[in-house]
């Protein structure tokens, strides 16, 4: 054998020896069997994406490290945190407010009432961690009527093992604040 067809299957040898792992998409948003359909001309409340710090803001997954935030290797959200955060509390407001339809996409009318929520802060720690600062405000559709605001701290507990964990925990995070806008705007 010459020496270049050894060279070529030595290279190819060492580059496919260097190939990382494929990367892998994670959601936390619920699947189509989650989701409550409300009854016809239901009340409409309707939530605009989740409004969150830019750098959580991404399709990377990050765990914080002191003042350091990692990014997984080979992880990545299937959309940006926001959009799937507000498609899972979407769905759980849903299921907490069987009487009223639920959407995150805007209305043909006037909705009932508009439900801006804000992570002012958040956090997933190297040691398992979670943690979230939220506040949110409920526009009702009649301006005589008082906006109703709430704000709430979130803090659960898990495994940050990989990336499918992680997951895992952000979405507790995040149904846990859902429970907590709903129980916090329960009456009318």
């Amino acid at each position: 054998m010459s020496p270049r067809p050894l060279l070529f299957v030595l290279a190819l040898g060492l580059l496919s020896g260097c190939a990382s792992a494929p990367v892998q998409f994670y959601t936390i948003a619920p699947t189509a069997s989650d989701i409550t359909l409300a009854p016809r001309n239901a009340p409409v409340t309707y939530v605009p994406r989740v409004s969150m710090p830019d750098y959580l803001d991404t399709q990377d997954i990050l765990v914080r490290d002191g003042s350091r935030l990692v990014r997984s290797s080979n992880g990545r959200w299937a959309s940006r945190l926001s959009q799937s955060a507000t498609d899972l509390i979407v769905a759980r407001l849903s299921q907490d407010w069987p009487q009223r339809m639920v959407t995150a996409y805007p209305p043909l009318d006037t909705p009932e009432s508009r439900l801006g929520i804000t992570i002012e802060r958040m956090d997933l720690l190297q040691q398992g961690q979670a943690t979230l600062i939220a506040s949110w405000t409920e526009l009702p559709r009649d301006e005589t009527s008082p906006p109703r605001q709430g704000r709430a701290s979130v803090n659960v507990q898990g495994s940050v093992t990989d990336d499918a964990a992680k997951a895992a925990l952000l979405q507790k995070l995040f149904e846990q604040l859902a429970d907590k806008i709903a129980a916090s705007l329960a009456t009318r």
